[in-house]
This record gives C-alpha cells, sequence and structure tokens, in this order.
C-alpha cells in the first residue's frame, strides 16, 4: 500500500490482492484487505469489494463475521439514502431499526436519532409532519423503555413540544404521551 500511495488506492487493486490471498489459503489476511478497502475507500467506490467480502465471508467466515458484512453494508445503503434526501423519514427508520436490533452503543442510536430529529419539515402542514413526529416518539419510546432513562425521556418529550408550530396544528398522542 505504500508504494503506492494511500490516495492511489484503487478498488480493483485490493480485490485482486485479497482474492491472491484467497488462493494462498491466507483467509485471514484477505479478511483484512477487504476491510481495509471499506474503511479506507469512499463507499462509492467500494461496491466490488462489498460483493467479494460477502462471498468470503460465506464461504471462510463464521456466522458472526456473515452478519457484521450484511448489517455494514445494509448501514452504508441507509447512509447513502439519507444524504440524497434528509428528508426521507422512511429510510431513517429503517436505519434506527437496524441499530437497535444489533443493539448498538446507546450513543451511536442517540446520535441517530439527533441527526434525524434535525430535518424538521420545510412545510407547516401537518400532512408533512406525521412521519417526522413518529421519530420523536420512538426515540422518546427508546429512551423510556430501552435505555430506561425517565429524564432524558422528559426532554425528548419537552423539545419535541417546543418544535411542533402549534398555532397551526398539533399531535395529541405527543400531549398524552409526555402527561
Amino acid at each position: 500500500m505504500e508504494y503506492f500511495g494511500e490516495e492511489n488506492i484503487q478498488e480493483k487493486l485490493l480485490v485482486a490482492f485479497a482474492l491472491f490471498e484467497e488462493r494462498q489459503k491466507e483467509h485471514e489476511r484477505a479478511r483484512i484487505i477487504y476491510k481495509y478497502g471499506l474503511d479506507h475507500l469512499p463507499s462509492d467506490r467500494t461496491a466490488d469489494i462489498f460483493k467479494h467480502y460477502t462471498v468470503h465471508e460465506k464461504k471462510y467466515g463464521e456466522r458472526a463475521g456473515i452478519e457484521d458484512v450484511i448489517v455494514s453494508k445494509r448501514r452504508t445503503q441507509y447512509e447513502k439514502q439519507i444524504t440524497e434526501n434528509a428528508f426521507n423519514y422512511d429510510a431513517w427508520f429503517d436505519y434506527l431499526r437496524l441499530l437497535e436490533n444489533e443493539e448498538y452503543p446507546r450513543e451511536e442510536v442517540e446520535d441517530l436519532y439527533e441527526r434525524a430529529i434535525a430535518n424538521i419539515p420545510p412545510h407547516e402542514e401537518k400532512r408533512y409532519w406525521r412521519r417526522y413526529i413518529y421519530l420523536w416518539i420512538n426515540y422518546a419510546l427508546y429512551e423510556e423503555l430501552t435505555t430506561q432513562d425517565i429524564e432524558r425521556t422528559r426532554q425528548v418529550y419537552k423539545a419535541c413540544l417546543d418544535i411542533i408550530p402549534h398555532k397551526k396544528f398539533t399531535f395529541a398522542k405527543i400531549w398524552i404521551m409526555f402527561a
């Protein structure tokens, strides 16, 4: 890698190198090369690496390794979707559900919720706000039921109530859950 320099590393080179290591029965080295490529190359240049890495893990890896690859790939897809359209609340829901189901650290899940709720609908019409409010509700339920942090749950509900444009519309569900 030092010979070519970090900025000149190509996806094809890494795949060829990893395949060479596989043929030499150096499966751990191949795994490291794939991970290196996934960590150091931009996500738009890693499709081929993901494909080969998934095949490699299915052949030679353990169940946990295969699941890690799949979760990593899904995370990359969700990141791409929310980068393209931050108001795609369904993508946010799917991404958050993935992190919660895979039991990611609390800080990581909370950071993702904060990123999601930062995308306030641009129009002050209730129909645009419905999915957005469900993000808040899921966030509050996560804090209440999963982390069991009652004080943080109150803060989430209060912040949600502060954001809603009550002069135009309101959401009774938030008021009831907050009470």
